[in-house]
């Protein structure tokens, strides 16, 4: 890996900046913090210069050669006799050195010069016969000469900003030659803040170590931080500088992330100040007082393996008397637990139970260490289910399995037995992919609980809730959870994780307002709760019933460490994380908008992220995967991808697989296949009552051509619409029904819509449609017409050739078919003609679409599948030239 070259890919704009003062003005100094490449900049610059023009002269100041006068000249040439005549000498030199050429002096570190160095700066700076390229960082001292080179406008000034996650993404794909998933981007910039030289240093250590590997066509950081060790000599000052006091303070830290300063002080009493100025830590006001932690991301890992496993042990217990002395200032339950275990303390089981639910989504190898912990010291029905999840969550389903299994047959409580049967029966559902078993082992279990407590019989109910909704089967879900007695705690995670169910549930039925009103209930009775993963599904159930709503929702957040599942926005606990856009509804909301290209890297991401672990989401992620790649010409690979992960019988949405599949075979232009398969997912959506999903099913296949559609699709369509309250797959369907019935009004009143919810690109289709079933009599001819301007513009597409006529159905179909390479013979023998008629059409269509191959019909032809809408555009009113 080029050193430097890898940072220039996200810094090019600054390299043009630096280069445009040295070449036209006197020069630049460059200003930023340790690490944001000033040195790989002046190389950059310099190396652009031509050496025929540029006489290059460069020089660094030392933080020890500081008390020398003139030290940064000394390395150039001896600097002797007066020092008032020195300037004038340096000056000369440099002159002479150049001979014909233009002098640049370059000098790196400014902050570090001695007042004469920096005065001789300055003047060389207002001669202006020298050009300048200076180097300073922004958080040290600087001479006030150095100062005047900006301050005076004699240099031109270019701060140097951090990297930000875009930029760090960019750098690392050079780095690594192959896309990063967005959420190990994350990871690397938040531990490195954005810096460029951290995080090129982190990306080599990541590869050298195994932590950066790559997977499924990205690179992902797998396992904790590992800092290299060469990192510490920058971050740490020399041992001498910090005294005992200050080690314990940075220990206590590094304990427990973010403290309050009554604990630290307690600790390490007045250490404070002292390592907030040397960059160490930082102090934070907050609504609860001050709170301190580390002045850096990577200081934690640092610290942490700088700190003794005594003195680890020391601190972590008086941190633990503090917290008793201190009760208002107590963190969360998660750091308690590591002050105890670090300290050697004895921890209660539920308090190792808890921190070991709450630290699963995120960090299921320390989840499993805290469970085996409190595994070991109470062997109770919840401790054991607590094990379970995190061995699950770590792809150990059959062990997970295992332990519940002996656990029921040893447990002597009824309670107890009934607990860990149905968690039993819901691992079985995840790791077998069964839920129809695992319905059928919870209606056995039913029976058995009848006689016990009421909320017993409704953790028996609440988990077959669970199961009948990712079993498809969402009419059966509200059921079960509508026979919750509600004697329990109706904000226990496990009464939440019913209600969320029932909110989905319902949103899968049509009935969405309801749906969002429950799910708005959910998410605020979940905050109180200490499970990220409740909070975190309601927002996400919320989300998905938003964009089936409008078209808009606010998307749920996942941690960057694994991105499994969704999780409440802000920090994440235990970490210096904060939680990032979760890609599995980040790909499915630009899928619904019809942004296939954008939607595949997410969603490839996802389908990584839901292969491991409970794989909760697997089958959606797979086959919207597929759909996104077929709908972008992409049907081999989408094939692929159905092949290595395909749908299977655990999945909230019902008949994803026919779907997925028709999609494809329309990017093939197997539109006949397509309409088979559709149909196949529209029975299956029927079949589970799912009325949502089969109105979107419907609204895919009104797409194909007529021929091809399921039969009585519009009255089908419209028996979906009497239930279906989602106002953005209405308005879809609607405009679909448009289409199909030339309905002047109705395209324009659908487009407009549309338009009103941020659907350009579903609204452009309708627009375009209108202006050409609307005549230039009709008074709506203009709106339609203004409309398709303002959308296109919008969606950066050109304007149409209006020299072209529209493809008539039967050239759509020709031209779909032969796009995907099918001989005219094979064409002709699909379509029921002969193969000269064939040829005829295809000669129509490259006359009118102004191409000469079918290399251009395949690849304006998908192009237009884009813009268009799922499959290839095979109707005369969704193929709009």
């Amino acid at each position: 890996m080029d050193r430097i070259r890898t940072p220039l890919v996200a810094r090019s704009g600054l390299v043009q900046q630096i280069l445009t003062a040295v070449t036209t003005d006197r020069g630049a100094v460059l200003v930023g913090q340790r690490g944001t490449g000033r040195t790989t900049l002046v190389e950059l610059v310099t190396r652009q210069l031509s050496a025929d023009r540029y006489a290059v002269t460069r020089t660094t100041a030392t933080e020890a050669g500081r008390p020398i006068p003139f030290g940064p000249f000394w390395q150039l040439f001896p600097v002797t006799g007066d020092p008032a005549l020195v300037p004038g000498r340096i000056r000369a030199e440099l002159v002479r050195r150049g001979r014909s050429r233009t002098p640049l002096l370059v000098v790196e570190d400014a902050h570090w010069m001695d007042d004469r160095s920096a005065s001789t700066l300055l003047g060389l700076a207002h001669d202006g016969q020298i050009r300048l390229m200076v180097t300073t960082r922004a958080d040290v001292a600087t001479p006030d000469a150095v100062v005047a080179l900006w301050k005076d406008r004699h240099l031109r000034r270019v701060d140097l900003p951090p990297l930000d996650p875009t930029e760090t993404a960019t750098l690392m794909h050079a780095m690594l030659g192959h896309p990063v998933a967005s959420t190990t981007v994350q990871l690397v910039y938040q531990w490195t803040g954005g810096n460029p030289r951290l995080a090129t240093e982190l990306v080599r250590h990541g590869t050298e170590t195994g932590r950066l590997v790559h997977d499924r066509g990205l690179w992902w950081w797998r396992g904790p931080l590992d800092v290299p060790p060469h990192l510490v000599e920058l971050f740490l000052p020399e041992p001498n500088r910090l005294t005992p006091t200050h080690r314990d303070a940075l220990a206590a830290v590094a304990v427990s992330d973010d403290l309050p300063i009554e604990l630290i002080d307690r600790v390490a009493p007045d250490a404070v100040e002292e390592l907030e100025d040397l960059d160490l830590l930082r102090t934070t006001d907050t609504e609860d007082g001050v709170s301190v932690g580390f002045g850096h991301p990577l200081l934690q890992a640092i610290v942490w393996t700088q700190v003794s496993p005594a003195r680890r042990r020391r601190v972590a217990s008086a941190l633990v008397a503090a917290a008793r002395e201190v009760g208002r200032s107590t963190p969360d339950p998660v750091t308690v637990a590591r002050w105890q275990l670090a300290a050697g303390a004895p921890v209660a089981a539920t308090v190792l139970t808890d921190t070991a639910r709450q630290v699963s989504p995120h960090s299921p190898e320390q989840a499993l260490r805290l469970a085996r912990v409190a595994f070991g010291r109470d062997r109770s029905a919840r401790a054991t289910v607590v094990l379970a999840d995190a061995l699950a969550e770590l792809g150990a389903g059959r062990e997970a399995q295992s332990i519940l299994h002996q656990a029921t047959a040893s447990e002597h409580s009824a309670t107890g037995r009934v607990v860990l049967s149905a968690a039993l029966a819901l691992h079985r559902c995840a790791t077998e992919r069964d839920p129809a078993s695992a319905h059928a082992d919870l209606r056995a279990l039913r029976a058995v609980a009848s006689l016990s407590a009421p909320e017993v019989l409704d953790a028996v109910d609440g988990a077959d809730a669970l199961v009948l909704l990712v079993g498809q089967r969402p009419a059966d879900a509200i059921r079960a959870a509508d026979r919750l007695s509600g004697t329990g705690s109706a904000g226990g995670s496990s009464a939440l994780r019913c209600r969320i169910a029932r909110t989905l549930a319902l949103a899968l039925v049509g009935r969405t307002d309801e749906a969002a009103a429950a799910g708005t209930a959910v998410l605020a009775d979940a905050g109180g709760v200490r499970a990220p993963d409740t909070a975190g599904l309601a927002a996400a159930v919320l989300s998905l019933i938003g964009l089936w709503r409008d078209g808009s929702a606010p998307l749920p957040a996942t941690d960057p460490i694994l991105g499994r599942w969704p999780r409440p926005p802000g920090a994440i606990p235990g970490t210096r994380l904060r939680a990032v856009d979760w890609p599995l509804l980040v790909g499915y909301a630009r899928l619904l908008r019809g942004e296939y290209p954008g939607a595949v890297e997410p969603l490839r991401e996802a389908l990584a992220q839901q292969a491991v672990g409970f794989r909760p989401f697997r089958s959606e992620a797979s086959a919207w995967l597929a759909v996104s790649l077929a709908a972008t010409g992409q049907p081999a690979e989408a094939q692929r991808v159905l092949d290595l992960d395909p749908p299977d019988r655990l999945a909230v949405l019902p008949g994803l697989g026919p779907w997925a599949a028709g999609a494809i075979a329309a990017a093939r232009g197997d539109t006949r296949s397509a309409g088979r398969r559709f149909e196949e997912a529209v029975a299956a959506a029927h079949a589970a009552s799912c009325w949502s999903v089969e109105l979107q099913y419907l609204t895919w296949a009104a797409r194909l051509p007529p021929a091809d559609r399921p039969v009585a699709l519009a009255d089908r369509v419209a028996h979906c619409l009497r239930y279906v309250e989602a106002g953005r797959l209405v308005t879809e369907a609607r405009g679909e029904l448009a289409l199909l019935d030339r309905d002047r009004a109705g395209l324009l009143e659908q487009a407009t819509r549309l338009t009103e919810m941020g659907l350009h690109r579903r609204a452009w289709r309708l627009a375009e449609a209108a202006t050409r079933v609307l005549s230039g009599r009709d008074q709506d001819y203009a709106g339609a017409v203004a409309l398709a301007g303002r959308l296109r513009t919008a969606l950066g597409l050109p304007a149409p050739n209006l020299a072209s006529p529209t493809l008539t159905a039967r050239e759509n179909e020709v031209a779909a078919l032969a796009a995907t390479g099918l001989p005219n013979r094979e064409i002709a023998t699909r379509l029921v003609v002969s193969a000269r008629t064939v040829e005829s059409h295809l000669a129509r269509v490259y006359r009118k679409l102004g191409i000469g191959s079918r290399r251009e019909l395949r690849s304006d032809w998908f192009s237009r599948a884009v813009q268009d809408g799922p499959g290839m555009p095979t109707a005369p009113d969704t193929y709009l030239v």
